[in-house]
């Protein structure tokens, strides 16, 4: 997989709930056992956009329901869609996994590592880039998210911050 602008753009982690890591970027949830309930992560659903000079960025999330959350994202620059994703937020018997399929590719799956009441962690160390994807619901009415990992042998990070629409 490739850095997908939809889940860069997704994966902020700009407030302190995500604060400690491996990297000076990398900013996790605070300590707290959630379980394999897709509720935990409930908090993720409704429509999240960033609109910033012209491109456009969304991301769409079902409620959670039947051990699921689905979402979509797209990327609009000069009136074209030029990204794609879908994705999926599903809980199996050894935890909950974020299964990203940009532009329609093979799902990659990542494990949640740490989760509390507004901000979740998942990782893939042995995926390309990126090894790790970070949600937070800061507010009400904002959804920032982050992506990071070793990209060419280096650390590398995006974030990014939407807004419900």
């Amino acid at each position: 997989m490739t850095a997908r602008p939809a889940l860069l753009a997704l994966v902020l982690g700009a407030s302190p709930l995500l604060g400690c890591g491996s990297t000076p970027n990398t900013r996790e949830p605070a300590s707290r056992e959630c379980g394999a309930s897709i509720h935990d992560v409930a908090w993720l659903a409704g429509s999240w956009r960033q609109d910033t000079a012209g491109n456009l960025m969304e991301e769409h999330w079902t409620p959670a329901a039947g051990g699921t959350l689905f979402g979509v994202s797209r990327t609009i620059v000069q009136g074209k869609t030029v990204f794609f994703e879908y994705m999926r937020i599903e809980a199996r018997k050894d935890g909950l996994y974020f299964v990203a399929q940009p532009m329609g590719r093979p799902p990659s799956d990542f494990k949640m590592l740490r989760c509390n009441s507004n901000g979740v962690l998942f990782e893939n160390p042995q995926h390309d880039y990126p090894q790790r994807i970070f949600y937070q619901r800061p507010t009400a009415n904002r959804l920032t998210a982050r992506i990071e990992g070793k990209k060419d042998g280096k650390e590398a990070g995006q974030s990014f911050e939407f807004f419900q629409m």
